[in-house]
């Protein structure tokens, strides 16, 4: 059976409630109360969520003798504050939900909404709000509403009820949800802490087929640190970091997990993997780490005997490992994961696209128990390589995956929008979306196509860069919403880095994220410095303004309108840190 996640991120609807001065005579008898909980039901009234998809309706207490909601069949939607502005995204009809007993019993409806947990306390199954759009209210704040089916009418619009407010119950809740630096970032190699006005990197000193050790602490913004060459015992790969705690794990390419705060090593964990898995840029046992600091989770992708997996590390309280898990994804020749895994951490979903042409969504809603879904992409002309890294603008649930092919190649790039994904269950299930596309970008010549890849979330702007040698990249901007047609790049202009600068080894050595400064979205890439052998890793940082880059006023373009008239990047656009 086919199930549609609704759009979460739809224009805001005008709200045409009827609001009457005087409670009817059936609110005067409508008992007991909604609330906002958790999935198991067991916080009342919780009112403060880290994200829209945590949000779970209840009926209040979970005393079993307290006055209930009379029996019925409801409708609920999600508001602004004032209830002008109606957020929920799907049809009326989708938003049902039913009450036995006094409590709560359960989503019902020809669409109807994931069900919870059943709470022993009362016997009440929770039903999930989302799908919702992001409030227009500057705290975060949002208004659930409960109205019997016998007291609304649906309007014209189908997502739109009319009822009298007098015939409603009502709670306030908020989230936290804006998208933190350093979420929705590949497992790239390098990473961006955000903490106030100061912007760190942890640069790795090595790679998948390096031999350095040690991960590099520089300033990208402010001064926080000092500029610091952390040692380690094993060759790290990739790093991720949470701005909201200011942690960073890094990845070495055995079982090593290194945690990290500030410039010192706190902590060496062992993860579950065991064998290697190869890609086209080497082979690993560890292979990269995302961070989904909504959560306070991150994710290791992993060899499992020689077989692509994923592993929670849980960074709340003392860091533990959760139970690593295999990928069904297929695998005819190489790894069956992506080379740079990524968390969605709104729609609780870990992308995978390989250089099978698979692209891989888990579902991990529940991280103990995934669920799979593959989409095999096809890409025209074939690809030398495959897909190669994931990417997303999680405001939107635009996802990205570069394609990685032979550098005399346009590059191309894979767009597909999560909101109209089609999920179809099984072992392991599939996914489509009809809208999706292998978008061609014209003057985008890049070392091995289109390699890395990220968003700096926040900005709806990217960057696609190669590998292995070059400087060129291409800077992206995004659509800004999200929910209908086909998703597509609406600009990009292709320069080069210059000052001898050349884009390191796997795994892609590039990051993004939202200057708290100026607002713009800043790139950062790593070079490897050849000139020694074998090369020594990273020795300088490429700054890119992505949001200047973009700007033909600030980079003047070729004729044909996606390309620098003149290269490389002038100074005011690029600039050079060192690497120690």
């Amino acid at each position: 059976m086919s199930t549609r996640i609704k759009q979460i991120f739809f224009p805001l609807v005008p709200l045409l409630a009827v609001a009457l001065s005087t409670e009817s005579a059936f609110a005067q008898k409508l008992s007991g109360a909604v609330s906002t909980t958790t999935k198991d039901g067991t916080v009342v009234n919780q009112n403060l969520y880290a994200a829209r998809t945590d949000v779970y309706l209840n009926g209040g207490p979970q005393n079993a003798n307290s006055s209930g909601l009379p029996d019925g069949t409801y409708y609920f939607q999600v508001t602004d504050p004032s209830g002008k502005t109606l957020l929920s995204t799907d049809d009326a009809v989708c938003r049902q939900l039913t009450v036995t007993g006094g409590t709560v019993s359960g989503a019902t409806g020809p669409c109807p909404h994931p069900d919870g947990a059943i709470n022993p306390a009362n016997g009440s199954t929770t039903v999930q709000l989302a799908p919702f759009s992001v409030t227009p209210n500057a705290g975060s704040e949002y208004k659930a509403w409960l109205i019997p089916t016998d007291k609304a009418t649906v309007g014209t619009d189908p997502k739109v009820l009319v009822f009298a407010n007098a015939n409603a119950k009502t709670d306030n809740f908020k989230t936290r949800e804006v998208v933190p630096q350093g979420s929705c970032q590949p497992s790239s190699s390098l990473s961006a802490l955000v903490s106030g006005t100061n912007v760190t990197s942890y640069v790795p000193k090595g790679s998948w087929g390096g031999s350095t050790t040690g991960v590099s602490v520089v300033n990208i913004e402010g001064s926080s640190i000092t500029p610091t060459l952390i040692s380690t015992a094993k060759v790290v790969n990739s790093c991720a970091s949470n701005s909201v705690t200011g942690q960073t794990v890094c990845t070495a390419n055995n079982t090593d997990v290194y945690l990290i705060s500030g410039t010192t090593l706190g902590s060496t964990m062992t993860s579950a993997g065991s064998g290697t898995i190869s890609f086209s840029g080497g082979f690993c046992t560890n292979c990269g780490v995302a961070m989904d600091s909504v959560h306070n989770k991150a994710v290791v992708a992993l060899s499992l005997s020689g077989t692509g997996g994923y592993q929670y590390l849980n960074l709340s309280g003392a860091p533990a490992f959760e139970t690593a898990f295999a990928s069904p994804a297929p695998s005819s020749f190489g790894a069956n994961i992506s080379e740079d895994i990524l968390i969605d951490p709104f729609l609780n979903l870990i992308l995978s696209p390989s250089e099978r042409n698979n692209y891989e969504l888990v579902d991990v809603a529940t991280t103990t128990s995934p669920s799979f879904f593959e989409n095999s992409i096809s890409v025209s002309p074939t690809p030398a390589f495959g897909l190669d890294s994931a990417g997303e603008d999680c405001s939107t649930g635009i996802a990205l995956a570069s394609v990685e092919t032979d550098s005399g190649s346009p590059s191309q790039v894979y767009l597909a929008d999560l909101s109209q994904a089609v999920f179809t269950a099984g072992a392991p299930g599939t996914w489509s979306d009809t809208g999706a596309q292998v978008q061609t970008l014209s003057e985008s010549l890049l070392q091995f196509g289109t390699s890395g890849i990220a968003v700096a979330q926040g900005t709806h702007t990217g960057i696609v860069s190669g590998e292995f040698g070059g400087d060129a990249i291409t800077a992206i901007a995004l659509p800004t919403t999200s929910g209908s047609g086909t998703p597509a790049i609406t600009d990009w202009v292709t320069c080069s880095i210059g000052s001898g600068f050349s884009n390191g080894f796997d795994p892609h050595t590039v990051t993004a994220y939202q200057s708290p400064s100026s607002g713009h979205a800043i790139a950062l890439l790593a070079n490897n410095d050849t000139t020694v052998s074998p090369p020594s890793g990273a020795t300088t940082l490429a700054v890119v303004d992505l949001t200047k880059m973009l700007d033909p006023t600030i980079v003047p373009r070729t004729v044909g309108g996606h390309a620098c008239a003149t290269s490389p990047l002038p100074a005011s656009v690029v600039s050079f840190i060192s690497v120690p």
